[in-house]
């Protein structure tokens, strides 16, 4: 291939007994990685490659095995493979999500803003928590919502990049709306929000990565806000990190792994959880355990599962026999979506999850290229391009007229009240601005625009 090998063998990071080599070892699967590095490099750019060309068989959760295979034939990967390495191998070390655009055949057909309302799939764990009279237990039931939504995070294809201005509106068990907007590209910022009968919801996130070779960590950084209404308690979520393995050597696989925190912001009591990284042969993959405690420090509950489908607790002292179970994983779809999506997932790009009153003309469900490949259309990867273009456009647009862009639907937050856990947040907290009831929209458009300057466009 022309070189490519040594090329690709240049960009890796090298071989050697650091804690970065050790953990990339440890995460690669025993069969598949048996040999030398060297034979392992040659034998694996011929198909451990092919995930960037987009027809490699991924490893994904448990319902969607057969997601992603046959998308992308070798014939057609193997200019892409070139092309792709061309741009990674000068971006180690960077936040490579943020500066490099996709081709369509490594994406998955929601955006990133569907992808941050995920975690609404589990929404009956506020309403349970909300009614739930014991502390201990309610902290924990805040606990398995903040976990939940990690089993919809094997999914190694990447969501679209929203275009600044997108929104996505969802509609909730008692028929409120959470909304999402992207609030800036540059670093990509989204903002959501939603207020139920049970709970509040509030969330900035600014998810940076790091591209490191062979592997992908991934950073979750913002700012959540859980208030059960009952109770008037707010809780936040510190989470872990995850890391895409193999993203160049081998076949792709996400690991979440690191201390999680869900912490009562009113009372002091803390959730801690470990969440397992993943060892030789997948020893401990998806375990996650630890404790609740009280605000005066004492143990509370034993908490333990697996993030990807299961969570229980004990009482301190008590055998594990009487564990009590506090979420177990949705039936994932039969027969499995090629992406791997749950059904709520699914439903996310259907009308009947939006609000029945309409939709905004920025909503994810609406932008074209998303629709395509939704569809499996080819025309995919060229209409992202001329969404990106267009981006680019307006914001020449808004230079020369020496204009600023405004989010629609939030807005800085004056006294962002950060846990010290967050100090290094690393973006400005976002918060609703309540505009969205007075100017809900009437029925469904028929062309995406999230644009500041719609008459160009």
């Amino acid at each position: 291939m022309d070189g490519f090998e040594d090329d690709v063998r240049a960009g890796l990071p090298p071989k050697q007994p650091s804690d970065a080599a050790k953990d990339a070892k440890a995460h690669r699967s025993w069969i598949s990685r048996v040999g030398t590095w060297g034979s392992d490099l040659v034998n694996a750019v011929g198909d451990g490659l092919n995930y960037l060309a987009g027809y490699d068989e991924l490893e994904v959760t448990e319902g969607g095995e057969e997601a992603h295979a046959g998308e992308h034939t070798e014939v057609d990967a193997v200019d892409d493979r070139k092309a792709m390495w061309g741009q990674l191998k000068d971006m180690l070390g960077s936040d490579i999500m943020s500066m490099f655009s996709l081709p369509t055949f490594l994406m998955e057909p929601v955006s990133t803003l569907q992808k941050m309302a995920e975690i609404m799939q589990y929404q009956r764990l506020l309403e349970e928590a909300n009614e739930e009279e014991d502390a201990d237990v309610r902290l924990a039931k805040v606990t398995a919502f903040a976990v939940a939504v990690y089993s919809t995070m094997e999914r190694a294809k990447k969501p679209f990049n929203p275009i600044l201005g997108e929104t996505f509106e969802l509609k909730m068990n008692d028929g409120s709306t959470y909304l999402a907007e992207q609030v800036s590209h540059h670093p990509p910022i989204g903002a959501g929000h939603v207020k139920t009968k049970s709970f509040t919801y509030d969330i900035t996130s600014a998810v940076t990565t790091k591209f490191m070779g062979n592997w992908v960590d991934v950073f979750p950084v913002g700012r959540t806000r859980i208030t059960l209404h009952k109770t008037g308690e707010t809780f936040n979520i510190v989470p872990p990190s995850s890391r895409v393995n193999n993203l160049i050597i081998g076949r792709i696989w996400i690991d979440t792994f690191g201390e999680m925190k869900v912490i009562n912001l009113t009372s002091g009591a803390v959730a801690e959880l470990d969440f397992k990284a993943c060892g030789i042969m997948s020893f401990a993959r998806y375990v996650c355990s630890g404790v609740i405690k009280r605000p005066d420090g004492t143990t509370a509950l034993n908490v333990f599962g697996h993030w990807n489908r299961d969570l229980s607790y004990t009482r301190a002292g008590e055998d594990e026999d009487e564990k009590v179970q506090l979420w177990q994983v949705d039936e994932w779809p039969v027969p499995a979506n090629k992406y791997g999506f749950p059904t709520y997932t699914i439903k996310m790009n259907e009308m009947a999850s939006a609000p029945d009153y309409g939709l905004l003309a920025s909503d994810s469900r609406l932008r074209p290229d998303r629709v395509a490949l939704d569809e499996g259309d080819s025309s995919a990867t060229s209409l992202k391009t001329q969404l990106e273009e267009k981006q680019r456009a307006e914001r020449r647009t808004r230079k020369e007229k020496g204009e600023v862009w405004t989010p629609r639907w939030f807005k800085k937050a004056e006294h962002a009240d950060l846990h010290e856990l967050e100090k290094d947040v690393g973006t400005d907290v976002w918060e609703f601005n309540d505009d969205y009831d007075s100017k809900k929209p009437e029925g469904v458009p028929t062309k995406f625009s999230p644009w500041q300057y719609p008459e160009l466009n």
